[in-house]
């Protein structure tokens, strides 16, 4: 006798193939909505750097709704910091457009090395 039980699955049936509806999270909205740049990396990262948290988040279903809280966090902090950057450093009136653009995208390489730094590789 076999200790295991047989798992019944619901399927779905999209252009005459079923496929099973199978969830990886304690929370389904975690599994349907996708996943943000930072969220991404953050599930990369997990994957190959750290398998054993990786591990224990996806057993606990927890993985998902971790890399969302990342995500938005990430997202949260990268705006604050550019806001920040750019109170310091404003941007001189007589600056052209690609000056402005070379602004904004330093502002946003600062932003996103401390992002990944204190939020999604942590």
């Amino acid at each position: 006798m076999s200790k295991f039980k047989p798992v019944e699955l619901e399927y779905e049936e999209v252009d005459g193939i079923l496929y099973p509806k199978i969830h990886i999270s304690n929370d389904v909205n975690d599994d349907e909505r996708p996943l943000g740049k930072y969220g991404r990396m953050r599930l990369i990262y997990l994957k190959e750097y750290k398998p054993y948290v990786y591990r224990e988040l996806f057993i606990n279903g927890e993985l998902m709704a971790n890399c969302h809280r990342v995500n938005s966090e990430a997202n949260e902090m990268a705006m604050l910091i550019e806001k920040q950057y750019f109170k310091k450093n404003p941007i001189p009136k007589d600056c052209g457009f690609m000056d402005r653009v070379g602004y904004y995208n330093t502002a946003r390489g600062v932003a996103e090395e401390v992002v990944l730094r204190e939020v999604v590789y942590k």
